[in-house]
């Protein structure tokens, strides 16, 4: 026998549920939400922003007394004619390549490597994160002692093998490549732990459909083990790009920017114009373009990589 409504059941059914007192509303609850962060935004992010870009609109003195002279954008004109800032450039773009090509090959023959460990020595899959506990002060320094020629392993390793010569890897021909070397060895493991996470979800069976089709070892992690890992890739691609190109404390630590200038990127250019050389106006010009080769290297790897992978 079907049980009949009650007059108060059927009302609640028909019309809207109320709001219990003091409950929040949607839109109530998404302003408490989103507030405080856009309010810890503007403090951390636009205040700072916003007056580095006042300031580079004027000249910055502090000798003979402090001045702000209103320039508009002849700082700006400036930067675009000053030979350092483009030996900077060069050197960034240079180093944010070699950095970001290194670092997803090294982490990702970590994340193989690690991947097919038997059971009894799966321990050591924690470790390989390790290298990246290491701050970018403690790599440089550890880097610079590596690679010059008294305290370094190539002198060590000739030593060891009965030639009496140094090997200096901190040159003008060969330190942006060992810098690159100390880069991807600090951020590698961080990209090998995402890369082995990503792979141990694969499923088994397609590693036994490729050993049924004769794959070699090559096309098996050409065509299974690789395309799952292709948004990582990508994501990792940006990350590393954008930490590359605003390294600055590890190359401090383990060049100053030398010898001479041949590790002078835009951050330690940066760095002398507006700390030493105390050319604020300037910096914060400099600083700027800094931020759009940021933009536009991100935008590129975005609008040739990424929209494809989001296609997928």
């Amino acid at each position: 026998m079907a049980r009949l409504a009650s007059p108060d059941t059927e009302t609640a059914a028909k019309t809207p549920a109320t709001r219990r007192r003091g409950e929040l509303s949607n839109l109530q609850f998404a302003l408490v939400v989103t507030v405080p962060v856009l309010v810890f935004l503007v403090l951390v992010i636009a205040y700072p922003l916003g007056y580095a870009l006042n300031l580079s609109f004027h000249d910055i003195r502090f000798f003979g007394g402090y001045s702000a002279t209103w320039v508009g954008l002849e700082n700006y004109a400036d930067v675009l004619s000053d030979e350092r800032f483009w030996n900077g450039f060069l050197l960034t773009v240079r180093f944010t390549v070699e950095t970001v090509l290194l670092t997803l090959g090294i982490g990702m023959a970590l994340a193989l490597v690690v991947r097919d460990l038997p059971p009894r020595w799966r321990w050591l899959r924690a470790l390989i994160i390790l290298p990246w506990a290491v701050s970018p002060y403690g790599a440089g320094i550890f880097f610079a002692y590596l690679g010059r020629g008294q305290t370094g392993v190539g002198t060590a390793l000739a030593n060891a093998l009965g030639f009496d010569t140094s090997i200096n890897f901190i040159t003008q021909d060969l330190v942006v490549e060992f810098l690159a070397l100390g880069a991807a060895w600090n951020m590698a493991p961080l990209v090998a732990f995402f890369l082995l996470a990503n792979m141990l979800t694969t499923p088994p069976r397609l590693y036994d459909l490729a050993k049924l089709d004769r794959m070699s070892r090559f096309e098996t992690f050409l065509y299974v083990t690789l395309p799952p890992l292709r948004f990582t890739l990508f994501v990792f691609t940006c990350i590393i790009t954008v930490l590359s190109i605003k390294t600055f404390d590890y190359i401090f630590t383990a060049t100053q920017g030398g010898p001479g200038s041949a590790s002078s990127v835009l951050t330690y250019v940066l760095y002398r114009t507006s700390f030493q050389n105390l050319d604020l106006g300037y910096g914060a010009a400099m600083s700027f373009y800094l931020l759009a080769l940021i933009l536009i290297s991100t935008g590129i790897i975005f609008f040739t990589w990424g929209r494809r992978e989001a296609r997928r």
